[in-house]
């Protein structure tokens, strides 16, 4: 029987520390777990925060013209993308604003640049900045959306052939979807006899018609694409 027994290996018993152990690696990861968070600190929480009047905002925009081509943009692959299939684009920085502010100025002044004709100030209207601010709201950090803004009227102007000619152009071979360069006041309601040297900004338009009269430009922006890039709590 004795060696019968000694054939047989007895079983260990189960180690008493196992589970001892089992229990502090689960606390050393939900340990490590807090460690991450705690190093992320509140900002993880503002991502899924949706965006409420009054919060700060980064905003990476694209305006399009009424043809659809972009025509303001802060995002570098869409004013390269644009200017190498030949279009008329601007390049500018990201925008910061307050959800659901509102402009104080009827004209926004845009530092912007292109290829061809370097550095400018593009106009922005109120109502687009507006609409922008605007639709923010409920939006989270890292989501984008394609806008419409309100239906623009009187986003047209009528030029002579001397006119056309007289701002640069070529009223002889211009066409029908060209896009041209316009000039705006920056402040329209400053007087002339506050002796204030006006300041203008430009806007790219497109000519919607041509007769031996002159020409149509419509310089309306009608939708942008935005992406909320970052969001400040108020």
């Amino acid at each position: 029987m004795k060696d019968q027994e000694k054939g047989k290996k007895k079983k260990k018993p189960a180690s008493k520390w196992t589970a001892k152990k089992i229990g502090v690696i689960v606390i050393g990861v939900g340990f490590a777990v807090i460690m991450v968070v705690s190093s992320l600190g509140m900002g993880w929480l503002i991502t899924m925060h949706p965006a409420a009047a009054g919060d700060g905002a980064v905003v990476d925009v694209t305006l399009f013209d009424g043809m659809g081509r972009p025509a303001l943009t802060s995002n570098i692959r869409t004013f390269n993308a644009t200017t190498e299939a030949g279009n008329m684009v601007w390049f500018c920085g990201q925008f910061s604003t307050r959800v659901k502010a509102t402009s104080q100025k009827e004209i926004i002044s845009i530092p912007v640049y292109n290829y061809y004709y370097g550095e400018a100030k593009y106009a922005l209207f109120a109502p687009e900045w507006d609409a922008i601010a605007a639709e923010l709201e409920g939006m989270r950090q890292g989501d984008s959306r394609r806008i419409t803004f309100p239906t623009p009227e009187g986003f047209e102007r009528e030029m002579s052939p001397e006119e056309f000619n007289g701002i640069g152009g070529n009223f002889t071979t211009v066409t029908t979807g060209d896009q041209i360069v316009l000039g705006f006041a920056e402040n329209p309601e400053v007087s002339l006899e506050e002796n204030v040297t006006p300041s203008y900004v430009i806007r790219t338009g497109y000519v919607t018609e041509k007769t031996d009269a002159g020409i149509r430009v419509n310089y309306s922006l009608p939708s942008a694409q935005i992406s909320l890039l970052q969001l400040t709590r108020a």
